[in-house]
């Protein structure tokens, strides 16, 4: 079944390994150094007691480490240069990043991406960062469906400390969105796009659970995941399969990797995805110890329904 091996072990022929990982030590449950972590080596990313979160992250509790600034400016740069622009396009690199980071415990640094971005040539006029701001805002708006509202929340204030008054954006993405047929019919088409016949047995597993059901028809697909005239179906993936892959869900995780492929991601695009996943969880001090690799799920990709 898909969740089975969604759950199965790293393949050797996958480039599984994170590379380049800065190592640093994670506190543990009382606040001990875990003893199975390196001592850093380059970048010195500053743990948080929890008793005295920085002044300047202090929504950012979640996240195991305090990087500065200028740390993060290298994070963005490492991810722009790694991700696969060639086969996805200039324009989508940022939507991955700025789901893991907010997932990954750091919304705050929502401002410096931001601010990184503006300052290319791209978006040196309004309408160009008015057009930004839309694609950013509603990979959050869709980051909602698989972290909750928080940290998305707190990625869109951050943002806004440095938004200029000539560049916000009033357009209202939902405006005239409304519940009924049209929505629960797009949300179970882009959900079939996704799932194709492992939706079957998911199906079977909620049967007993219906609201769950009724949230992934009509608010996860319908109303969040299925709109695509902001962000388009890989890019709603970018947002999805950060989202999961940092919480280190392995069943999802597999799903969505899957799912990725089936939109028509190559493999190898799929794989280089999930490093640049890493290089954000290792930013954060996260451990993805129990995801799959695109390697693991590759076999379900175009199998025919049992």
């Amino acid at each position: 079944s898909s969740s089975s091996s969604s759950s199965s072990s790293s393949s050797s022929s996958s480039k599984a390994s994170i590379h380049g990982r800065e190592d640093f030590k994670v506190m543990g449950e009382e606040g001990k150094e875990d003893e199975k972590t390196e001592p850093a080596k380059s970048h010195n990313f500053h743990l948080r007691s929890p008793e005295q979160p920085s002044e300047r992250h202090k929504s950012s509790r979640m996240s195991l480490t305090e990087p500065s600034a200028e740390q993060a400016l290298k994070l963005f740069k490492d991810v722009e240069e790694l991700f696969p622009s060639k086969a996805l396009g200039e324009e989508r690199w940022y939507i991955l990043l700025i789901s893991a980071l907010t997932t990954g415990g750091h919304p705050t640094f929502a401002k410096e991406l931001y601010l990184h971005l503006i300052s290319k040539s791209q978006y040196s006029t309004p309408p160009q960062r008015q057009a930004l701001m839309r694609r950013l805002r509603e990979a959050l708006v869709k980051l909602v469906s698989v972290v909750g509202v928080p940290k998305p929340l707190e990625a869109v204030f951050s943002m806004g400390e440095v938004e200029r008054e000539e560049d916000r954006d009033m357009s209202f993405s939902r405006e005239h969105w409304r519940s009924g047929p049209e929505n629960q019919q797009r949300g179970m088409d882009w959900l079939a796009t996704i799932y194709r016949h492992n939706d079957n047995k998911t199906q079977e597993m909620m049967a007993a659970h219906k609201d769950f059901r009724w949230l992934s028809i009509e608010i996860t697909y319908g109303l969040y995941l299925s709109d695509h005239s902001i962000l388009d179906g890989i890019d709603t993936e970018l947002v999805v399969l950060p989202g999961i892959m940092m919480q280190n869900l392995a069943r999802e995780t597999g799903w969505h990797l899957r799912g990725t492929r089936r939109i028509g991601v190559g493999f190898e695009e799929v794989e280089v995805l999930q490093q640049c996943i890493e290089k954000v969880a290792d930013f954060c001090g996260l451990k993805l110890t129990r995801v799959p690799r695109v390697a693991d799920i590759e076999h379900e990709v175009d199998e025919a329904a049992a």
